[in-house]
């Protein structure tokens, strides 16, 4: 038993990961479920509840528009990004925050920062068989660092095009 766990010892990061997915999801469902109880007891004593509880029906994580509209069609005047005009603010967000230079430096810097701790866990990790493949992932995230370095320069000097 001893040996399944330092051979598998990584499969604690995904198990992990969907145990956390399962309790947000879980909270996520008491959250909806306590929501809809608080517009239950409205409903039983007749009274109409504010429409901000109505209106909040709508906005937990489900890919639905504030106030219960489907993806993408928002009430009229709505700006979902704060620019003025929703037509406008979905364009900037699509031009230039999700393909801005920001986003091209950040991966070139995650990924160089990935890659730089792979080459040092090829050169000094002291587990036997580990530094074929430390090494293999370190030249592979090395070359996706690189290309993301070409985009980022890219996406710096043509950015206003």
């Amino acid at each position: 038993m001893e040996e399944f766990f330092s051979a598998y010892w990584w499969l604690l990061f995904p198990i992990g990961a969907f145990v956390f997915g399962a309790w947000d999801r879980w909270l996520a469902y008491k959250r909806s479920r306590d929501h809809l109880d608080l517009l239950r007891h409205y409903a039983e004593q007749g009274k109409e509840p504010p429409p901000e509880l109505v209106r909040g029906v709508g906005d937990d994580f489900n890919g639905q528009a504030p106030g219960g509209y489907p993806p993408g069609a928002y009430p009229p005047g709505y700006d979902p990004y704060g620019w003025g005009y929703s037509r406008y603010g979905r364009r900037a967000w699509r031009h230039y925050y999700r393909w801005g230079p920001y986003w091209r430096w950040r991966s070139v810097f995650v990924t160089g920062a990935v890659a730089a701790g792979f080459w040092w866990a090829s050169e000094w990790a002291d587990w036997p068989g580990a530094y074929g493949a430390f090494h293999l992932v370190a030249i592979i995230l090395t070359i996706v660092t690189v290309g993301n370095l070409v985009f980022a320069v890219m996406a710096s000097a043509f950015r206003d095009k």
